[in-house]
């Protein structure tokens, strides 16, 4: 699976110009292993900038694991005002006061990183949902 990923994301870091592995990133939206259908969903939308598949794949994988929301974050602040079908999400998080990573009696200066890391990219997919609403 991590080759499975790794090939997912150097196809979105071709964007576009990779559209035509649209066909072999689709069954990997349906795969077990959630990191697979992250990875796939957002290469499908950078290759092909249709977000019809690759939306709800991320919004289940944003609740199904609290780990996998930055990498989903940056991939909804990229679609800009194509992700608003994710806009109560990202407001739910930016609300919430306990923050996505807290665990029992465990903490750590990674986990602030990443907390802030994840409520800047929520800002932005906000701002750019906002932006091109207008």
């Amino acid at each position: 699976d991590a080759d499975r990923c790794a090939a997912a994301r150097a196809l979105g870091e071709i964007g576009p110009a990779a559209a035509a592995s649209a066909p072999v990133l689709r069954p990997a939206l349906a795969s077990r292993d959630l990191w697979v259908r992250v990875r796939a969903a957002a290469a499908l939308w950078r290759v092909t900038g249709e977000t019809e598949e690759a939306l709800p794949v991320l919004l289940a994988a944003w609740e199904e694991n609290r780990h996998a929301r930055v990498d989903i974050a940056e991939c909804l602040a990229e679609m800009g005002p194509a992700a608003s079908g994710a806009q109560l999400v990202i407001l739910t998080e930016l609300t919430r006061r306990r923050r996505h990573n807290a665990r029992e009696g465990v903490s750590g200066t990674h986990d602030v990183h990443l907390d802030e890391k994840l409520l800047t990219l929520c800002r932005a997919a906000l701002a750019r949902m906002e932006r091109g609403a207008r």
